[in-house]
């Protein structure tokens, strides 16, 4: 019994796919930047923005977890 409930728990919290064993394609993190003014200090969660809507400050792109190979 407590075998069977540690196969759950690896499925439910693995990233294999449970129909084939393997290892999903899928990321599990979102694809929209992040957005820094430098001026301001604010982040922005957005896919495209040339300049910051409060100052005016070019914006610039903000690394991700998965961008700096922590993820």
């Amino acid at each position: 019994m407590r075998l069977n409930f540690l196969r759950r728990l690896r499925a439910a919290f693995s990233r294999d796919d449970p129909a084939t064993g393997q290892a999903s394609n899928t990321p599990d993190w979102s694809t929209t930047a992040l957005r820094t003014c430098p001026d301001c200090e604010k982040t922005f969660i957005v896919d495209e923005m040339d300049a910051c809507p409060d100052c005016g400050t070019a914006v610039e792109v903000t690394p991700t977890e998965r961008d700096l190979g922590l993820r």
